[in-house]
């Protein structure tokens, strides 16, 4: 088979979860490029430039049946992306819910916003997530048609660290939140009772960019972890349905212990009614 000198720029779409995986790993088996890298000695990985269209995240079953990481395991991981978890104990050196919610800032900004921040030492951190959450609930409350924004997004690279430390640095980069549809109740009539009233969900995505990742160990549980993060800490609080996610990557990648189990994997339906 042929491999391409430089890594493909690969756009796939899917339903949910398994499907979009086995899709990317199919794709990265046959059409990555083959590169070596360097973890103390070369190694070989399979390489593409990836953008990954789920239009049903929370669709389940969310863990393909061939992802090496087994349901218990992912349930065990999923804690990671817990606000309580303690990941110092667990001998890490970094946790993307850490960074997202105690990002290091030297200023404390406008007095309005200091709820976000809080002091460590002579250190102050803010919490990204709680602030678009409440931004989000802001313009909700508001009401008007100013309910799209730019701005809702959180980063974890902190340069004067990530820079220069030779391994250990978060993959995932950065997330931006879109609100396209408010929650709103619809007024419908009237009944013995009085008002009948129904509450209709609002509609919002999220996008996550990774600088390097592991797609066969690694994406399956990575995605279940984040996506249930993310609505639990944005979407369910403001009463809207996450109903997309793009996700982007640099180097997503197969390492050559994993190919001929990557190359094995068993392809499920695309209808999601057998998948379950």
């Amino acid at each position: 088979m042929n491999h391409p000198k430089y890594p493909p720029l690969i756009s796939i779409d899917g339903t949910g979860l398994p499907h979009c995986w086995q899709q990317l790993v199919k794709k990265c088996m046959n059409e990555g490029m083959e590169k070596k890298r360097f973890y103390g000695k070369p190694v070989n990985t399979y390489d593409i430039v990836s953008m990954t269209e789920i239009r049903q995240p929370l669709l389940e079953p969310m863990l393909h049946p061939s992802f090496p990481t087994k349901e218990l395991h992912c349930i065990e991981y999923e804690k990671q992306w817990e606000r309580e978890y303690d990941w110092r104990k667990q001998g890490f050196e970094y946790n993307y819910t850490d960074r997202l919610t105690n990002y290091p800032s030297h200023a404390i900004g406008d007095s309005k916003f200091k709820d976000y921040y809080h002091k460590s030492g002579e250190e102050y951190f803010i919490d990204q997530l709680s602030s678009i959450a409440d931004k989000i609930t802001d313009r909700i409350e508001k009401g008007g048609e100013c309910l799209v924004s730019n701005r809702d997004e959180a980063i974890t690279w902190i340069p004067d660290r990530d820079l220069f430390v030779s391994e250990d640095q978060p993959c995932l980069q950065r997330l931006q939140v879109f609100v396209y549809e408010y929650p709103r109740a619809i007024y419908h009539g009237r009944d013995s009772d009085g008002d009948i009233i129904e509450e209709r969900i609002g509609k919002a995505e999220f996008h996550c960019m990774w600088r390097s990742r592991d797609l066969f160990a690694a994406w399956n549980s990575n995605m279940i972890g984040l996506i249930k993060m993310m609505n639990r800490e944005i979407f369910a609080p403001n009463n809207l349905e996450l109903v997309r996610v793009v996700d982007f990557c640099n180097s997503l990648h197969i390492y050559e212990s994993d190919w001929e189990q990557a190359g094995k994997i068993k392809m499920l339906p695309t209808n999601p009614q057998y998948m379950r």
